[in-house]
């Protein structure tokens, strides 16, 4: 997995070391509370079901000891394209034995987040595509999930997600789907300060995730004086000095 190094703020391997153990912690709750959710569910879950639940973990796994081995080697990073993350993820799912499904992945340029973020953001589109591949198809039709990760006008990051299926069922009302998978998103979204909007029709289910896109500060461009400073009465392109 490439991580990039274009970044702001530096992140020491110890801090890095810190957010990667409170990652895998959470990932630790969320593996105890999706055997809870099978065990006791009516049924038994088929064999694709559980496939699908371990290859999302799986790639997230691989998501964190990529980073992990990084910055054990000395790497010093602060950010990341998600973008390429995502596109990781997709393949992870795209090759896995359970798929049975068509993935189409496109991406636009400059998708940096805070390192901090790539993870929690990595789960949010784990768990949505593993719910995509169990229910975004319609019957006796193939499963089509179509990701997209850009920036949209205003300069923030919208990943987007969307199959092909029956939408969310009218008893259901409006809302996104329930259960644990929706709480995990809802609390991740909160986590990374973004937000979510969930849009079913008749074609499927729409789900899109937008967040503040990482904005590197632009290098004062005037002569630096001798303390350090801008260098007093300095202009460029006819601007007028300070």
């Amino acid at each position: 997995m490439e991580f990039g190094n274009e970044g702001v703020d530096r992140t020491d391997a110890s801090e890095a070391d810190h957010r990667i153990a409170n990652h895998l912690a959470m990932l630790a709750g969320y593996v105890r509370l999706k055997m809870s959710e099978v065990s006791t569910g009516a049924e038994a879950p088929d064999r694709a079901c559980v496939l699908r639940l371990v290859e999302g973990i799986g790639a997230q796994m691989a998501a964190v000891a990529d980073l992990h081995r990084m910055l054990s080697t000395g790497a010093c990073l602060s950010s990341s394209d998600i973008g390429v993350q995502i596109g990781r993820i997709c393949a992870a799912f795209r090759e896995g034995p359970a798929c049975g499904a068509t993935i189409s992945y496109s991406s636009g340029p400059g998708c940096l987040l805070p390192l901090r973020q790539i993870l929690p953001v990595l789960q949010i589109v784990s768990e949505v595509m593993t719910n995509a591949l169990k229910h975004g198809h319609k019957a006796d039709t193939a499963t089509a999930i179509r990701v997209s990760c850009r920036k949209d006008s205003r300069d923030r990051i919208v990943i987007a997600i969307r199959d092909a299926g029956e939408g969310i069922a009218p008893q259901a009302g409006a809302g996104p789907p329930s259960g644990i998978g929706r709480r995990l998103v809802e609390n991740l979204t909160r986590q990374v300060g973004g937000t979510i909007r969930y849009r079913s029709s008749a074609t499927g289910l729409d789900f899109r995730l937008s967040l503040p896109a990482l904005v590197r500060p632009t290098a004062d461009p005037r002569p630096v004086g001798p303390g350090g400073g801008p260098l007093r009465g300095a202009n460029l392109q006819g601007s007028p000095g300070p």
